[in-house]
């Protein structure tokens, strides 16, 4: 029998075989007439709701572990069915009735699409988690300007509210957890730097390119190398003789005083840029 997870008709087996097969463990029951010859991981599972379910569409969080937008398994099983579908499942499977969203195809199974994966996750996680998601999921600007386009043209969807609060604040490209933390400290005031942005050769942590300011979150690995450490000076070095101003914090220090932190970034960012603003001289109007 080839390995896998396959319907009763499939099988080709009598329901006494299958019985049999059963209670010898050579299968396992996973759904009503859906059996798998192995214990079932995630994939199988996903595989047995769709052979229990034909017209199912998986979404949610299934959806998100399915386009590798998170690294964990979920605890559940997330699947759409169209809105006259039973709902009645087991507790590790989640169905959702509902018109059936377009869909395409991942791992061979039937999936939302990678936007419509957002907008569900944005009606079904909250708070830190929903931050989280949208930081480490939308990878580029051009998949945020997607997103935004279907909030205009899919307006009263559910999740549809969440997702463009969380297109507005959420941070792209931050390397480690206190750097989106930060960011998101900022982003929830309404105040915004380039991050991960390329100055010349460099690159800064948060960048304000009207200010020449430059906000670097230093984590503990900093000073593990002493190349690294040497370079990360001449860098700092070659920005302030530029023009630039640095200003440096530990990963510690912004996680124990975030709201300090913040406030000092900003003042001196606004202070910078009416300086600078300052000393623009006005246009030679005739």
């Amino acid at each position: 029998m080839p390995m896998g997870v396959f319907t009763s008709e499939q099988l080709g087996l009598g329901r006494g075989a299958i019985a049999y097969r059963v209670k010898s463990q050579r299968l396992i029951r996973v759904l009503p007439a859906i059996y798998a010859t192995e214990k079932p991981d995630y994939l199988d599972l996903c595989t047995a709701v769709t052979l229990w379910k034909p017209n199912a569409v998986l979404s949610h969080l299934t959806a998100a572990w399915l386009w590798d937008m998170i690294d964990s398994e979920p605890e559940t099983i997330s699947a759409s069915v169209p809105p006259d579908s039973a709902r009645r499942a087991p507790q590790w499977v989640r169905l959702f009735r509902r018109q059936l969203p377009e869909h395409s195809r991942r791992r061979g199974l039937p999936v939302v699409t990678r936007a419509q994966t957002f907008v569900d996750v944005a009606a079904m996680l909250h708070g830190s988690q929903l931050e989280l998601f949208f930081d480490t999921a939308v990878r580029t600007p051009a998949e945020r300007r997607e997103l935004v386009t279907l909030c205009e043209r899919s307006k009263g969807m559910a999740g549809m509210t969440a997702l463009r609060q969380q297109l507005r604040r959420c941070v792209l490209n931050t390397r480690s957890e206190p750097e989106r933390l930060v960011g998101r400290a900022m982003s929830a005031r309404n105040f915004f730097m380039e991050i991960n942005a390329q100055i010349g050769r460099y690159f800064g942590d948060f960048v304000d390119f009207r200010a020449r300011v430059v906000v670097e979150i230093d984590g503990r690995e900093f000073h593990i190398s002493p190349d690294a450490f040497n370079n990360d000076r001449s860098r700092q070095n070659h920005l302030m003789l530029s023009g630039w101003l640095i200003l440096r914090y530990s990963a510690v220090q912004v996680m124990a005083n975030m709201d300090r932190v913040i406030d000092q970034i900003m003042a001196v960012v606004r202070r910078r840029r009416r300086s600078i603003n300052a000393c623009m001289p006005e246009w030679p109007f005739s």
